[in-house]
């Protein structure tokens, strides 16, 4: 085996593989002589079959296929061995057609694209853009009056209102009001008044009357969005099909009363004696509230770090290497125009990955196996809190855990999830932050003025 490199430029190679008879001779003989072993033909004892007939009908084609083993061992081996550190994998240079009737010296070539040098800049002299998210009153208001609708308990009203829940069941009718006797009838139907488009619609709803019947348009009675289908229980086809027209009888009116702000209240939410009073509720709250918002202020401080570096740390890529192994390198094959349409997209996701590489190397960060398991117990446990099951002992949830990892695309998401908390720790520890105090409502708006 004879292998060449030439240099293209700093970021190309070219590599070429020269293979002689005496590189895959020995396998392939090896092979047919498997073959000959094993071959069943009519007029020949089991491995008594001549080699000239087995050669003949699978010589070509083993040759084929131990020279392309040959190959792809022996490009991998020179990259490793060289240590190449390549951007995606190496292209075979595409040449005229290859005579493997005459077995004889091969050569082919294999196009190479390497990842560029360079140095990224992280010190307190950088600043870094970070948010503190508070929750402010409108949050906290908005808040209670969940939690309390939540535990609050279902009345009947004297007076409706929109924003009552309206019992009853919709019976199809044609134009004159006439009920289908194959019509679709939903006998249980229930529905906000707060659903109907217009306000007179509504108003007309709350004055009717327990038996009052009203006819309904499926297109024209509720709002753009309402699930009208789903609240006959038919299919969109169903509903479709149908007149659109619906008598609605009223049978009642129910209304969620918000539980009443009393220690009754505090104890459901929190436990028994956990809470004494509302202050101490709101208090709660916000904390539970501000911890929720890390999360999102976290992200929208990787993003700035993101466009920081992209925007500090210079270097070329191997493009028109990477356009063309893009073609070929997913599950559907790419037209040039395809990969070019995306390439802005993707050539920034491609630096960044490779300056947050850099970055790991940098900071020595690594993600052991015991990390990895103790983070992904710590997901499992949490899942069971948030459904009010009983947390299971220590064993069991590692059991859970470990049966998780055993799923590779779940343990490399598992190990991202690690590697970013640690790349995270790194740049707050490394980047100068200067940090805002928000509201929920201005970071909303923070982050959609930093994404245009």
């Amino acid at each position: 085996m004879n292998i060449r490199k030439k240099e293209v430029d700093a970021l190309n190679l070219l590599v070429t593989l020269e293979i002689t008879p005496e590189d895959y001779q020995e396998k392939v003989k090896g092979v047919l002589e498997n073959y000959r072993r094993r071959a069943n033909i009519p007029g020949f004892r089991p491995g008594k079959v001549p080699m000239g007939l087995i050669k003949k009908q699978y010589g070509k084609s083993v040759l084929i296929d131990e020279i392309n083993k040959i190959l792809q061992d022996s490009i991998y081996n020179y990259i490793t061995s060289e240590k190449l550190n390549i951007l995606g994998n190496p292209l075979p240079v595409e040449q005229g057609t290859i005579d493997f009737d005459t077995p004889g010296t091969y050569e082919f070539q294999f196009e190479i694209g390497l990842s560029p040098e360079f140095e990224v800049s992280i010190t307190k002299k950088n600043k870094i853009k970070g948010a503190k998210v508070v929750a402010d009153k409108k949050v906290l208001d908005t808040y209670m009056e969940d939690i309390r609708s939540r535990y609050g308990k279902m009345v009947t009203p004297e007076k409706a209102k929109a924003e009552d829940v309206f019992h009853g069941s919709l019976t199809e009718v044609d134009k004159d009001g006439n009920v289908l006797a194959d019509g679709i009838v939903k006998e249980e139907a229930q529905f906000m008044g707060s659903n109907l488009k217009t306000k007179k619609a509504q108003g007309e709803l709350c004055k009717m009357g327990m038996g009052n019947t009203v006819v309904l348009e499926a297109a024209k009675s509720f709002s753009k969005d309402y699930n009208v289908a789903g609240l006959l229980g038919v299919t969109d086809a169903q509903l479709e099909a149908s007149t659109g027209s619906f008598k609605f009888k009223l049978t009642n009116v129910t209304r969620m009363e918000p539980a009443e702000i009393n220690q009754e209240f505090f104890d459901k939410v929190y436990g028994e004696g956990k809470v004494t009073s509302e202050k101490e509720m709101r208090e709660r709250m916000k904390e539970e509230a501000e911890r929720m918002y890390e999360n999102e202020a976290d992200q929208y401080f990787m993003n700035n770090v993101a466009e920081y570096l992209l925007g500090k740390t210079k270097f070329d890529l191997p493009v028109a290497f990477l356009k063309k192994w893009m073609q070929t390198s997913g599950e559907k094959t790419l037209t040039a125009e395809e990969v070019e349409t995306d390439w802005e997209k993707t050539e920034k996701g491609l630096r960044y990955q490779l300056i947050e590489n850099k970055v790991i190397q940098m900071g020595e960060i690594s993600v052991s196996q015991e990390e990895l398991l103790d983070h992904t117990v710590g997901i499992v446990k949490s899942q069971f809190q948030q459904y009010g099951q009983q947390v299971m002992d220590d064993e069991m949830l590692k059991g859970i855990a470990e049966n998780a990892l055993k799923n590779e695309e779940e343990a490399r998401r598992l190990n991202d999830q690690v590697y970013n908390a640690k790349l995270l720790t790194y740049y707050k520890e490394n980047f100068k932050i200067e940090e805002k105090e928000v509201t929920y409502d201005d970071f909303i708006k923070l982050v959609t003025a930093n994404g245009k």
